[in-house]
């Protein structure tokens, strides 16, 4: 990719392009909820494209990202449920946003070093999974009994997580192996 290039000012356009396209697919992808009864953070199937782009395209994605905080930040309905606004940042679902970040910096700090050992990259999208899921409940706690804060930020997870993550990895391997 271009990117593990220094940056030619006839590519900034394209990656500004990229950057933009990605923070609306992460808005579009954050509408794919479910939300459960009597659970402030709904199941989405957003990780998956965060993970997958950082894989693929690097410090890119996580900009695209940043971006996406912002612009949901200042209003645009991009956070589940067609939400906006910096609020939702301070709110339950907040620390998994902020999580997701956390996670996405360490898959762009590692990628390069995981491509292809499989058992590595594994590791690297479990850890970045960790990273999300800390952060969120840490935030999450500010707004539900300890004892109920892994029944309702954890738990009602791990099934996705423990299908989407293989998923992730299948299709990050398959298409570095097309790449090379």
């Amino acid at each position: 990719m271009f990117f593990n290039k220094p940056l030619h000012p006839v590519r900034v356009p394209h990656a500004l392009v990229l950057i933009l396209g990605l923070s609306w697919l992460y808005a579009v992808c954050s509408q794919l909820t479910l939300w459960l009864p009597c659970m402030p953070v709904p199941v989405s199937l957003q990780p998956l494209p965060l993970y997958l782009a950082t894989f693929m395209f690097g410090w890119p994605a996580v900009s695209a990202y940043v971006l996406y905080l912002v612009q949901g930040a200042l209003g645009l309905p991009f956070f589940a449920a067609m939400q906006g606004g910096f609020m939702r940042l301070l709110g339950p679902t907040g620390g998994y946003l902020i999580g997701f970040l956390c996670a996405m910096m360490f898959i762009a700090i590692v990628r390069e070093h995981v491509k292809k050992r499989w058992y590595c990259l594994l590791a690297a999208v479990y850890v970045a999974n960790i990273l999300s899921f800390g952060v969120g409940l840490w935030r999450l706690s500010s707004f539900v009994a300890a004892s109920e804060l892994l029944a309702t930020g954890l738990y009602p997870f791990l099934l996705g997580d423990i299908v989407l993550k293989p998923l992730v990895l299948v299709s990050i391997m398959g298409m570095w192996l097309r790449r090379k």
